[in-house]
């Protein structure tokens, strides 16, 4: 049994404002629309705040889904916040909003909660858990590497670094892809299926994703050098019971991948390439496994530093803890930090930083 994931977030870090209406139009309604057509069934991992702003036959698209039973909606953080970088009460405020924008917007309580960036910490199955959150999606290798939780005593080292450093073009770039998609390969023996018990302040069943999986499908669909469907599947071959793909929906018709369009019909010939059923992910078996998953997120060394030492990162942290009401949302959102933020993106939280300052001290 194989399982799909589409993560959708319009406040993405590297698109402008300005093209929402084109990764609308390129990945949302056709990735969405093809995979109903064709009676495919998927999670949907969407914000709130991206479900205000989507096109009204977009909704009724994803509601579609939802009638039928091929879409699972998953709640999230409202406005894509890094949820352990927040107070407990401001973690609590980000679920409870999205879960909200979804009753309304969809019609559905969902159940699976995504934490943006696979942000986690112990707490928050807690939180889940008192918000009605039966399982929640962890990071697969995450969960391989927290036998060490002090990252200050054994660093985490990425598991694939030469293929980073290709898609960042650090050196020679076909050397370090070829060195990269052999990491790569050794890295698909820690992947195991079904689900987990997470070991936490409540306990929750936990599904993982697995980045190195997620990599090898794009790979494959985008026909990189010596990749394609059939060979990812074979790399894959052995798998059962994953996730087969659980990341950006914008990586499907919009955005490139080292300069390579993904199709949605490309995408789904790895999966036609396995030949195996598609199930939603609820339905992915339980794998026996109790584990203990460590503060982490899905980046490379598993650390939470993307989102929180840059300075300019650092400085909308510490700002954003005075802040309540609708502007908390927009000062949280992630993607003003982001992996590469476009300075529109960073201005708008601290802009909702200003304006909530401003407002406070004239009221006063």
């Amino acid at each position: 049994m194989l399982a799909l994931l589409l993560h959708g977030n319009l406040q993405y870090a590297e698109i402008p404002k300005a093209e929402i209406p084109k990764v609308v139009e390129k990945a949302y309604r056709p990735v969405i629309s093809t995979l109903i057509k064709r009676e495919v069934p998927f999670a949907l991992n969407i914000t709130g705040f991206t479900l205000e702003i989507l096109p009204k036959d977009v909704i009724n698209l994803i509601k579609e889904g939802i009638a039928s039973g091929l879409v699972e909606i998953t709640g999230t953080a409202y406005s894509h916040a890094i949820l352990p970088l927040l107070d407990l009460d401001r973690v609590e405020a980000q679920v409870q909003r999205d879960r909200a924008v979804k009753e309304e917007l969809l019609e559905v309580s969902p159940k699976l909660f995504f934490p943006p960036e696979l942000a986690y910490d112990p707490l928050l199955p807690a939180i889940l858990q008192d918000n009605g959150y039966k399982e929640v999606f962890v990071d697969g290798e995450a969960l391989i590497l927290s036998d060490h939780l002090n990252r200050a005593i054994k660093p985490v080292e990425p598991l694939y670094p030469h293929l980073i450093k290709a898609q960042r073009g650090e050196g020679n770039r076909y050397v370090n892809y070829l060195l990269g998609l052999r990491e790569l390969k050794r890295s698909l023996k820690i992947v195991f299926p079904g689900k987990v018990t997470l070991e936490a302040v409540k306990e929750i069943t936990g599904i993982p994703i697995w980045v190195n999986v997620n990599t090898v499908v794009m790979l494959g669909a985008g026909r990189f050098p010596l990749m394609n469907p059939g060979k990812s599947a074979s790399w894959l071959g052995n798998l059962d019971d994953i996730v087969l793909y659980g990341t950006d929906i914008e990586f499907l018709g919009y955005r490139p991948l080292a300069d390579r369009l993904i199709t949605v019909d490309s995408f789904l010939e790895v999966f036609d390439a396995f030949g195996r059923e598609i199930k939603p992910p609820s339905e992915l078996p339980h794998s026996g496994k109790r584990l203990y998953l460590r503060t982490s997120s899905w980046a490379p060394d598993k650390s939470l530093d993307i989102w929180r030492l840059d300075e300019g990162n650092a400085r909308l942290n510490l700002l954003s803890r005075d802040i309540r009401g609708e502007k908390a949302f927009l000062a949280e959102n992630s993607d003003a930090r982001g992996w590469e933020p476009l300075p529109e993106r960073r201005l708008d939280a601290f802009r909702a930083v200003y304006e909530s300052w401003r407002g406070r001290n004239e009221r006063s």
